[in-house]
């Protein structure tokens, strides 16, 4: 099948599971879309169960997509436009957050995405690891090490869509969304650099000094985002009408498409500074900042749908039984206990400190919010088959089940509870402030 029928068909499949859910279900899009990805997906597989249908063409799709190269650029692949999907979703979320807002909570936010991320792979993989020893399974911890990266970032285009509709407090919101904008880069980062130490494979300049790496990839995708988006910035700030705003800022995603991969940066990372440099000159003109705005918010919500359909039709390329769900399942409260304690430290220091009056509470309401999605099933789905686990079968297909566990139950479960969640939440939080006030 050829690439623009694909493309026609995930595409209109979109329309029509995005149509159903605005019209009879109303859930947050990116539930109703993966929901139905996941009931196309279910129907396949029961229709083949019984005999009636071969799913070996819906799967031949599926694979065809490579939702891997759209969301994660490989080290060193120098081959443009990988990783632009994640870029672009990434972008368009950024440049609708208020620049103030992340300096505000910058601490914060650089704490979770940084060593949080590292804190919460470590974690995941010591408490995974724990279980493991308890039936008695041997296991490589680097290979651990390696699946936490996966599960450790929070997903962005969920956590970001699903607060705007929910009554968490501002300073969750912006906290969440800071997060989520920048873990997923670090992310990959990190999962590329722990790739390249198991498999002894890497075209970066340094595949053997994997910390230096990590600085670098960072650091030189916050540098290359601030002169991508100071270019676009000076552009608009010139312009005169707001279609040239629109162009500017296509130009400039399109562009680090092409340059991060030969630069050897971090394509997510660079996109979000890019956006929040951009986004600075939302306030000049009003006019312009409809038109931009209106834009990039129509892109974001048409890929967010496909890459959460795309995500629910991936339960087609694994292979399900009840001891990998379950196994599975038992990694969500590690996840979320190594979630808590990524939280905590820093909210315990500021705390002491007396600059912070955040609550216990909202550190939960924070930990709930940490949604599972498409960028850790990009990088499971990124695993070559070559790596092997101890049990003879490749790792990448124990990673594919778990993962896709993990982001089909932490959406259903974390993301269609996470309003009422925000509103006990929000009710201690008032009740708190007014017995302070009695008391004064």
């Amino acid at each position: 099948m050829d690439a623009f029928t694909v493309l026609t068909l995930v595409v209109g499949f979109t329309a029509i599971a995005a149509w159903a859910n605005d019209r009879l279900f109303r859930l947050p899009s990116a539930i109703g879309v993966m929901l139905a990805g996941l009931l196309v997906a279910g129907g396949l597989l029961v229709a083949t169960g019984i005999g009636w249908i071969d799913d070996a063409r819906a799967i031949a799709i599926v694979k065809s997509l490579h939702i891997d190269t759209l969301l994660i650029a490989g080290h060193g692949s120098g081959v443009a436009g990988q990783g632009i999907l994640l870029g672009v979703l990434l972008f368009a979320s950024a440049l609708r957050i208020e620049p103030a807002s992340m300096t505000r909570r910058f601490g914060f936010v650089a704490w979770l995405a940084t060593v949080g991320v590292v804190l919460t792979a470590i974690g995941t993989a010591l408490g995974f690891k724990g279980l493991l020893s308890l039936v008695g399974d041997p296991s490589n911890f680097l290979y651990l090490m390696l699946f936490g990266a996966i599960l450790a970032p929070t997903d962005p285009v969920a956590a970001i869509s699903l607060l705007r509709q929910t009554s968490a407090p501002t300073r969750v919101r912006e906290i969440i969304a800071g997060e989520a904008l920048f873990n997923d880069g670090v992310s990959i980062v990190l999962f590329l650099f722990l790739l390249a130490m198991i498999t002894g494979k890497s075209d970066t300049p340094f595949a053997d000094r994997w910390v230096l790496g990590f600085i670098v990839e960072t650091g030189g995708a916050v540098v290359v985002g601030l002169v991508m988006g100071g270019i676009g910035l000076l552009l608009i700030r010139s312009a005169s009408q707001a279609s040239v705003v629109v162009l500017v800022t296509m130009a400039v995603v399109l562009v680090i498409g092409v340059l991060v991969p030969l630069l050897h940066v971090s394509c997510p990372v660079t996109s979000v500074v890019a956006g929040l440099v951009i986004g600075r000159a939302a306030v000049l003109r009003d006019r312009d900042e409809g038109a931009a705005i209106s834009f990039w918010g129509l892109v974001e919500q048409i890929l967010t749908a496909i890459l959460f359909l795309m995500i629910g039709l991936e339960l087609l390329t694994v292979e399900l039984s009840w001891s990998s769900v379950l196994w599975s399942l038992s990694i969500i409260p590690i996840l979320l206990a190594t979630r808590f304690v990524a939280l905590v430290i820093p909210w315990a220091v500021v705390r002491a400190m007396g600059r912070t009056t955040m609550s216990i509470e909202e550190v939960g309401l924070m930990t709930w919010c940490g949604l599972r999605g498409g960028v850790s099933i990009a990088m499971a789905i990124a695993l070559p088959l070559t790596i092997i686990a101890e049990d003879g079968q490749p790792l990448r297909s124990h990673a594919m089940v778990a993962t896709i566990i993990v982001v089909i139950s932490t959406i259903l479960i974390q993301g269609l509870t996470v309003e009422r969640m925000a509103r006990i939440v929000q009710r201690r939080t008032d009740r708190r402030a007014a017995k302070l006030a009695s008391t004064a």
